[in-house]
Parts: structure tokens; C-alpha cells; sequence
């Protein structure tokens, strides 16, 4: 007869296999729909997708229930409400979508997520790669700097410019963040390389600001050997007011924007016109405890024919603020601000560039809640321990006298 002990751990690893299948799942089926390629999932299989990460959420949670604290709880059942009243509400399950994985990522391998994501980015974004240079989907175009200096954008299979260079700045913080402290020169080198190579075909260049700078504070924490001289109530004010300010800004100078300023017509042609369009959202939606519900976009990836009638959202700020309204936006700050917590607790700092430079990026632009580009927010619940890449003690008891080895 099996004891509740073994019970209990055999529970634990099929809903983490289970988490992962659906982790899997979700994230080929979002990925796929940002490429070229042709795709229509029956809504049935989503379904049933989010049944399984109901179940692993409730499940994970009630067998972990003694271990959430108050302010992680507060966090997921207000993320988690919020999910069910935008799909019941307006049929938006965007939210709910993250919600789930992050409930149902709880003490699940933050190592095993990444890898996922990682081989499964990289296989896909190759794959558009090569089909859209082969005629076997399109490879959209668009113009840059109309007349002089005129230059031809590729999407090199997915559906935008910008968003094939923000899948490889991604892709390469999730490897860094796989690799951990074991990142070499070369790997630094050659992601610089891919960049470089990336920005050349897509001139994504308000995406390239976040990728340098990542490059940068990795190398340099390489060099300082990753020491950690910041005092810890200056990382815990960092945490708390890093996306704020971040919304501060962009909602300044979105305010601020007219058109009969110089310095703010370059400025917003340096920012790909976010500031203008911000500011027309701002005369169509203001801000809404919980969003308009009339929200609605005009995006122009349609096989680069520019639509004059064009209206994007590209800063992750204003768009959930337009969208979600002020309520869910700060949800996402105390997520977010839960993660830098969790992070410097697990003296886990050097893991805060990633987090940074993402949250960061928010500001040029709109990717935080969408599962195939980012997947930070899971570091809020997953097991962010096996990341860290440090050899367990010897255990003494072990009969064949063998240490294990470290992850």
C-alpha cells in the first residue's frame, strides 16, 4: 500500500509534468501565431489546455498552501481574479492565460521552464527563418525613412519587423539566464554578433537600446566576478519603484507631446512615433479603473503595406492602462516588485539585469504579458533555485558515498 509520503511526491511531479506539457503547449501555439505561418487551433484545445493549468494551479497551491505568504497570495488571487473578469467581461483571456501558468508554475523548475522555452524559441524563429527566404511563407517588408535613406525592414518570417528582433532579445535573456554564472566571452561575443545581425535586417532600432544594454551588465558583472556591493534596502527600493518610474515616464512625455515642439517631433521619430499615438489614446481612453472596454488597435502587419489609419500601442505601460486599466497595472507592479524580493532573498541579484532591462524595455514596448516573448513573470512562483547552479552539500548518509553533481 503506497504511503500519503509517496503519495504526495508522486502528486508533485505529475502536476509538474502536467504544468510543463500545458507550459508547452500554449507557448508553440502563441509563438506560432506571431510568425507567418498559417495556423488555427480549435478553441477546444485551449480549453482543455487551461483545464490542466487550473488543475496544477489548485493543486500545486493547495499542497504548498502553508508556504505562500500574504503578499504572494494577495498577488495571484487578484491577478487571477482580474483574468476571470476580463474574459467573462469582454472575452479576453490573455490575463487568465498568465494567471494560470503563474499559479500553476509554483515550486515547478524554473530550469526546466527556461529550457522549454529556449529550445522551442529557437527551433521555431530558425524554422520562419528558413521558410520565409524559401518562399514557403512570405517574408513581410516594409520602408523605413521614407525617401532619403530609404531602407527595406524583413520580419524574416514573423510578422513584424520589431517583433522578430524583440523573439531574439528574448530568446537570448532566457539563455542567459539558463547559462547563470557560466557564461563565457564567446557566448556574450556571438549573441552581440546575432544582434547585430538581427538589427541589420529589421532595424528594430527603439529593441536594440534594451539588447545593448543587457550585453553590457552582463559583461560587466562578468568582470566584477558577479560580486554584489549594492546595500540590500537600495535593491528593495530598486524592486519597488523600477516599473513606476518606468510608467512615469512614458506617461510624461506621452502627456507632454505636441506637435509644435522641435525636440518633441524628434523625439518621437526617435521612439517610432510611440509619443503621437499615445497621446491620441489618451484623447480616445484615459485612464479606467479597470480599462476601456472599447479598446482597439490598428496595427500594419499586413504584408507591409502601411494602413494610414494606423493606431499601435507599442509601450506596455500605456497599452495596459488604455486596455487593463489602473488596477491591473499595479497587480503587475507587485509582481514584479515580488520577484525582485525573491531574487535578492535568494541572494539571486545578478538575475535582476534580466528582469531590469525586460521591465525596462515595457516602455518602447508591449510584450510583458504575452507567454512567447516573455516569461519573467513565472520567476514569481517557479523554483528559481535550480538556476542558481550551485552544488548541493555532500550528503553523508548517501550509501555509495557519491555527491551529486551540481544542476
Amino acid at each position: 500500500m503506497t504511503s500519503p509520503g509517496v503519495s504526495k511526491k508522486d502528486g508533485r511531479i505529475l502536476s509538474e509534468a502536467l504544468y510543463l506539457a500545458s507550459f508547452a503547449c500554449l507557448l508553440v501555439f502563441f509563438y506560432l501565431q506571431t510568425t507567418t505561418f498559417t495556423m488555427d487551433v480549435p478553441g477546444a484545445v485551449y480549453s482543455l489546455v487551461r483545464g490542466v493549468l487550473c488543475f496544477c494551479a489548485f493543486y500545486r497551491l493547495s499542497i504548498y498552501k502553508d508556504e505562500i505568504g500574504p503578499a504572494l497570495g494577495v498577488a495571484l488571487a487578484a491577478f487571477t481574479g482580474l483574468g476571470v473578469f476580463f474574459l467573462v467581461a469582454r472575452g479576453d483571456t490573455m490575463v487568465l492565460d498568465i494567471a494560470l501558468l503563474t499559479a500553476g508554475a509554483y515550486k515547478v523548475s524554473f530550469r526546466k521552464i527556461l529550457m522549454i522555452y529556449v529550445f522551442t524559441a529557437a527551433f521555431i524563429s530558425l524554422l520562419a527563418l528558413v521558410c520565409s527566404q524559401t518562399g514557403v511563407i512570405p517574408d513581410y517588408t516594409f520602408l523605413t525613412n521614407y525617401g532619403e535613406n530609404e531602407r527595406v525592414r524583413h520580419s524574416l518570417g514573423i510578422i513584424y519587423p520589431t517583433d522578430c528582433f524583440a523573439h531574439v532579445f528574448y530568446l537570448a535573456a532566457a539563455y542567459f539566464l539558463l547559462r547563470w554564472k557560466r557564461v563565457t566571452w564567446y557566448e556574450i561575443a556571438g549573441a552581440a554578433v546575432l544582434f547585430a545581425v538581427v538589427f541589420y535586417f529589421t532595424s528594430a532600432r527603439a529593441d536594440l537600446g534594451g539588447a545593448v544594454l543587457m550585453l553590457l551588465l552582463i559583461a560587466i558583472a562578468k568582470i566584477c566576478g558577479y560580486k554584489d556591493p549594492v546595500p540590500a534596502v537600495l535593491k528593495k527600493v530598486f524592486v519597488w519603484v523600477l516599473m513606476p518610474v518606468c510608467t512615469a515616464v512614458i506617461l510624461a512625455l506621452t502627456y507632454l507631446y505636441s506637435e509644435s515642439s522641435p525636440l518633441m517631433l524628434k523625439l518621437d521619430a526617435m521612439m517610432s512615433y510611440r509619443l503621437s499615438l499615445g497621446k491620441t489614446g489618451l484623447g480616445l481612453y484615459g485612464f479606467k479603473v479597470l480599462g476601456a472596454p472599447n479598446f482597439a488597435e490598428n496595427g500594419n502587419a499586413n504584408g507591409g503595406v502601411r494602413n494610414y489609419t494606423y493606431i499601435f500601442y507599442d509601450s506596455a505601460y500605456i497599452k495596459y492602462l488604455f486596455k487593463y486599466g489602473i488596477v491591473m497595472l499595479a497587480v503587475l507592479f507587485l509582481v514584479y516588485a515580488l520577484i525582485g524580493l525573491r531574487l535578492i532573498s535568494s541572494k539571486m541579484f545578478y538575475a535582476m539585469i534580466f528582469v531590469g532591462v525586460i521591465a525596462a524595455s515595457f516602455v518602447i514596448e508591449h510584450h510583458m504579458l504575452e507567454l512567447s516573448y516573455n516569461i519573467t513573470f513565472l520567476m514569481l512562483t517557479a523554483d528559481i533555485s535550480t538556476i542558481s547552479h550551485q552544488a548541493p552539500s555532500l550528503n553523508k548518509n548517501n550509501k555509495n558515498g557519491i555527491m551529486a553533481k551540481a544542476i
